[in-house]
């Protein structure tokens, strides 16, 4: 390549740059960026471009990452070879190239090479130089892992992250066919504690359990404001490596036995009166519980202190694993002082650097408590639903809150001037911000996608199944430039090999499966990316229900976690009587003559299911909403796709969703509290029904996968 190969406008520059000036439309359109959108985003990315005219920066940081000599990350995939091109200014070729491997368990392995022996695989004439491309290739018979690689080029020293990872993540066993619920935790109406806990889930996944689910799903567990800033949306964390403590099991933590203090403060009839008012409605209520929760938490985490907790060697061994956890409950104190997010905080915490002055040392012991006990009880939880031969299904979410603390103590991770999105579709047409900050491709390649790595790990240690939230983020996100809106964001492009590499060795590690929620418009080499890692997809059942008459629903793929709908979708009650258009109307989203045609099409959607089912004999009674559902539970059931969820909601026909995306924050979204308490559950006729459905189902499904293998 020469300099006169470069492009010198700003659509083909910040093509090579990773920002990608075009994208195909949920229509079909190839959809253009306009040049200020693309300035913005490349100055988001960390280029000190003003202008559409002056190119000189940016051309100049392309040239940069051409003529660098290693990249700062190499993938080996299993046990093929170590393969590493060199970039070499002709006039100083070294005549020895070393290499020497730092394994991660510790030893080193090293090759030496001359460099003249090297396969010449490019050229570079750039910048006035003459930039060879040499490969070198070892067998290096590296176990799975993070590496260092350190490249010797004369008197120069290049340190790379080497990334060995399986070619596959864990995958199900060829004849799995299980079945689960899925339950928001926040929604459990539970007759103990002081609201949904832990402890919950356990229960729920002992009752399924009775009835031969294995799999219990929740929306994201991890910490959230709850006071000021106050956004309890599990899509917007404080942190995607610690735990909510609003969820914590408070009876059953030890400190309670040996705390006459928060026993006496959780049995005043003032507290339990306050308990059963929260237990009474419809709605959960954050800030009551987080509030409540607090005040004990407080006692608790002073008793945990006072008898020496924070040296013993369980907490010890918390602490070696989790080094983070008092520099996040400073965070979490100066946060609570200041009562609003960092961003307004004076320079010097904006910055990173707390003192004393800016905290109180309670107010950190309750979060250094709060998360070794949150630990201790997600720990527990995952032993006994593995020793019943069951899974915890958790959420990833894409992103993390922009004033939370990830983004404060990583700033350099995370870019600023541009938040993450979509872009405009058929539900949204004018885009969607969500708000946070993306991550800079390039400050993560610097790190070896540590940060990545430690979230994945946060959830697959607990968890036997980890579904990755808009898995497109492996190979891009649509970047919203500050202050344009989203109908003018940019595609930027992730490094996908290396960041399937993380998710393969932390999935291998810990035992954990691995979903894609790969809905929507969704490019092929995604999903073609997806099938050669060994990741799972989700077929969701409302999506797939065509309105052209006569038209069938097809079955779910034999690699895809299968289910009715998801939190962000209708009920499945309102599904059928298209409760969903009827409220985007109210909201102003679809006019009258769009509102009647969506209506239309579900009545036929509708029927379509109804015929399909009924001509399968999967319908005992047809006509009826809640046979409907339980045809539709059959045909997954006895479906090839190794999971299949059904929340628990749909089972007496709720008709209020969980979440209508893209709505205002004074919507109910995220409180919905469950129609039945947990108590009644196990005596439900109709739901108990409803699962011996699955359950046979998905016996079928299993013997017919047991005669094929």
């Amino acid at each position: 390549m020469n300099d006169g190969d470069l492009p010198d406008d700003l659509y083909g520059l910040s093509e090579w740059f990773g920002v990608q000036p075009r994208y195909w439309s949920t229509k079909g359109e190839l959809v253009g960026a306009d040049p200020e959108a693309l300035v913005a985003v490349c100055r988001a990315r960390g280029v000190a471009l003003d202008h559409p005219h002056d190119l000189s920066p940016l051309r100049a940081r392309v040239i940069e990452d051409l003529t660098r000599p290693v990249e700062p990350v190499v993938v080996v995939w299993g046990e093929r070879p170590l393969v590493l091109d060199i970039c070499i200014d002709e006039r100083y070729t070294p005549a020895w190239l070393g290499l020497e491997v730092e394994l991660e368990g510790g030893g080193t392995n090293r090759w030496d090479r001359e460099v003249g022996s090297l396969p010449l695989v490019g050229r570079h004439e750039l910048d006035g130089r003459s930039m060879l491309v040499r490969r070198v290739e070892v067998r290096a018979d590296l176990a799975i892992g993070y590496h260092r690689l350190i490249v010797e080029l004369g008197p120069h020293r290049h340190d790379v992250h080497l990334l060995v990872a399986p070619e596959r993540v864990r995958e199900p066993a060829p004849n799995d066919r299980r079945w689960g619920v899925f339950v928001p935790l926040y929604s459990l109406r539970t007759e103990l504690g002081v609201g949904p806990h832990v402890g919950d889930l356990e229960a729920i996944a002992a009752w399924v359990g009775r009835e031969g689910g294995s799999i219990v799903a929740t929306l994201p567990l991890l910490a959230s404001y709850l006071d000021r800033p106050f956004d309890p949306s599990p899509y917007a964390p404080v942190s995607r490596r610690f735990w909510n403590e609003l969820y914590l099991d408070l009876e059953r933590l030890p400190e309670m036995a040996r705390s006459p203090r928060a026993r006496s403060l959780l049995d005043h009839p003032d507290t339990q009166r306050e308990i059963a008012e929260l237990r009474a409605g419809s709605f959960f209520q954050y800030a009551r519980h987080a509030r409540l929760t607090r005040r004990v938490l407080a006692e608790l985490a002073a008793t945990f202190i006072r008898e020496g907790g924070a040296t013993s060697d369980e907490f010890r061994a918390f602490a070696a694993a989790c080094p983070d956890v008092t520099d996040y409950a400073r965070f979490r104190a100066a946060a609570s002082r200041a009562g609003c997010g960092w961003h307004a905080w004076p320079e010097s915490a904006r910055r990173g650097m707390l003192s004393p002055a800016d905290y109180d040392d309670a107010e950190v012991e309750l979060h250094r408590y709060a998360q070794f006990a949150m630990h201790r009880q997600m720990s527990d939880l995952a032993a006994r639903l593995s020793a019943r031969g069951q899974d915890l299904y958790l959420d990833l979410p894409v992103g993390a809150h922009p004033e939370g603390y990830d983004t404060w103590r990583e700033r350099e991770l995370f870019a600023e001037g541009a938040s993450t999105g979509a872009p405009p579709d058929d539900f949204f047409s004018g885009g969607q911000d969500w708000g946070f900050p993306p991550m800079q491709p390039d400050a993560s390649r610097a790190q070896g996608h540590r940060h990545v790595a430690e979230c994945l790990r946060h959830h697959m240690k607990v968890a036997g199944m980890v579904r990755l939230d808009h898995v497109m983020q492996l190979h891009r996100l649509y970047w919203v430039p500050e202050g344009l809106g989203a109908t003018r964001g940019v595609y930027v492009r992730y490094p996908r090999q290396e960041l399937f590499a993380v998710v393969a060795i932390e999935s291998v590690r810990n035992s954990c499966l691995v979903v894609g929620e790969d809905l929507g418009t969704v490019p092929d080499e995604v999903r073609e990316a997806m099938s050669r890692h060994g990741l799972m997809g989700m077929y969701v059942a409302q999506f797939q229900l065509p309105s052209a008459t006569g038209a069938e629903l097809p079955s779910p793929p034999p690699r895809a976690l299968a289910s009715v709908n998801t939190h962000d979708t209708p009920t499945f009650t309102g599904f059928l009587r298209a409760l969903d258009v009827a409220g985007r109307f109210e909201l102003g989203l679809l006019d009258e003559r769009d509102a009647a045609q969506e209506r239309a099409e579900r009545e036929q959607a509708v029927a379509n299911l109804v015929r399909f089912l009924a001509e399968r004999g999967l319908l005992e009674e047809p006509g009826g909403e809640h046979e409907i559902l339980r045809g539709l539970l059959r045909f997954l059931g006895e479906s090839d796709a190794p999971a299949v969820l059904v929340m628990l909601d749909d089972l007496w026909g709720e008709t209020d969703p969980h979440n209508v995306p893209g709505t205002p924050l004074d919507r109910p979204n995220w409180v919905r509290r469950m129609a039945r308490s947990l108590a009644t559950l196990a005596g439900d006729r109709s739901v108990l029904d409803d699962l011996a459905v699955l359950e046979r189902s998905r016996a079928r499904s299993r013997t017919r996968a047991g005669e094929m293998t």
